[in-house]
């Protein structure tokens, strides 16, 4: 069974905690990441064993978790209109980048579990001119 948070407000999976939080269906300054945090911990020690790519889950989540919050509790100095869309294009670009990089993940992990341990590459490397030092 993976991991769930349990809070007064929210009960379920992490990403759906962050995806609820970014369409602003929950109020991050009512969530308690310290808690969250606790439970990922509790959760991690009842494992037999731990795999990298779930604590990195966990970090990736946690760590834009904490920059909402931070966001949404520190003052902001004002900003033209223009910049506050930047920043909220620039948080969805991460955000889709971070949805790529967990589905060559689990297309990855899916390949191991067939017993392909390698992976041809699609494309070919792009040629990069070297320079060399003088003399």
């Amino acid at each position: 069974m993976g991991y769930s948070v349990q809070l007064d407000t929210f009960e379920g999976p992490l990403d759906l905690l962050l995806r609820l939080i970014e369409k602003a269906e929950l109020d991050i300054t009512t969530i308690s990441l310290a808690r969250v945090t606790d439970q990922y911990l509790a959760y991690i020690r009842e494992l037999d064993r731990i795999e990298p790519d779930l604590l990195a889950d966990f970090l990736v989540v946690a760590a834009k978790l904490i920059w909402i919050k931070s966001r949404a509790l520190l003052p902001q100095p004002p900003q033209p209109q223009e910049e506050e869309e930047d920043v909220g294009q620039d948080l969805v670009r991460q955000l889709e980048e971070y949805r790529r990089y967990k589905a060559a993940s689990e297309h990855l992990r899916e390949r191991e579990e067939m017993g392909l341990r390698c992976h041809v590459r699609a494309a070919p490397l792009i040629a990069r001119p070297r320079v060399l030092p003088p003399g």
